[in-house]
């Protein structure tokens, strides 16, 4: 006996449902490849000009490994 669409509970027709928060359309995941290349190519010298280049270079290192545990957080 074949299994329906309700005892393998889904629906018959459904479609997947998006993650919720996820952007949909042509970009997808790549304005987030665009954040973190503007982030680096104006915030890392912007912080180097105002903090020093130790700070800055820890700063974006933390903050690039805080953006990229978000992102690729289940």
């Amino acid at each position: 006996m074949p299994a329906s669409g309700a005892a393998s509970g889904k629906r018959a027709g459904a479609r997947p449902r998006a993650k919720a928060g996820a952007p949909g359309g042509r970009f997808g995941r790549w304005w987030k490849v665009v954040l973190l290349v503007a982030l680096v190519t104006i915030g890392l010298p912007l912080g180097v000009a105002i903090f020093g280049e130790i700070v800055a270079l820890l700063g974006g290192a933390a903050l690039f490994g805080f953006l990229l545990g978000r992102w690729t957080a289940r």
